[in-house]
């Protein structure tokens, strides 16, 4: 049976291979779990598509986790993705508002998940704030 690093193997050699396996083996069991908005489109899902399968071969207790908001949610995140390119925007505190409260459920949903992580990585601007709802968390 081929594994997902045999196959890589074979695009980027087995020297490189080898290089991951020796910088993983330190972290071997390490609880990662990465968080985004979407399981689907966009780059990051794609990333995370072939990363937390790569991740486990490598020995790494890998999880990916995907928040979920409403469409006031959604929209205060729009407004920060088009302020970030540059538009000028206003975002009515109902909106901030649901923010908020949305990374405060979906926290609440993922707590046993993010406080027992060793590393959690935060892939969008919609799960930003889920971090400071455990202040005494685990790992990074």
């Amino acid at each position: 049976m081929t594994t997902l690093l045999d196959s890589y193997a074979q695009v980027a050699g087995a020297d490189v291979i080898r290089h991951l396996q020796q910088l993983a083996a330190p972290l071997k069991g390490a609880r990662v779990v990465h968080v985004n908005s979407t399981r689907s489109g966009g780059g990051v899902a794609e990333i995370l598509t072939k990363l937390v399968p790569l991740k486990r071969e490598l020995g790494f207790d890998a999880r990916w986790e995907v928040i979920s908001g409403d469409g006031e949610f959604y929209q205060c995140t729009k407004g920060f993705h088009n302020g970030l390119q540059g538009n000028r925007v206003e975002l009515p505190v109902a909106l901030r508002r649901a923010y908020e409260d949305t990374n405060a459920q979906n926290a609440e949903e993922l707590r046993a998940v993010l406080e027992d992580a060793d590393f959690v990585f935060i892939h969008d601007p919609q799960p930003a704030p889920l971090l400071r709802h455990f202040p005494q968390r685990r790992g990074k």
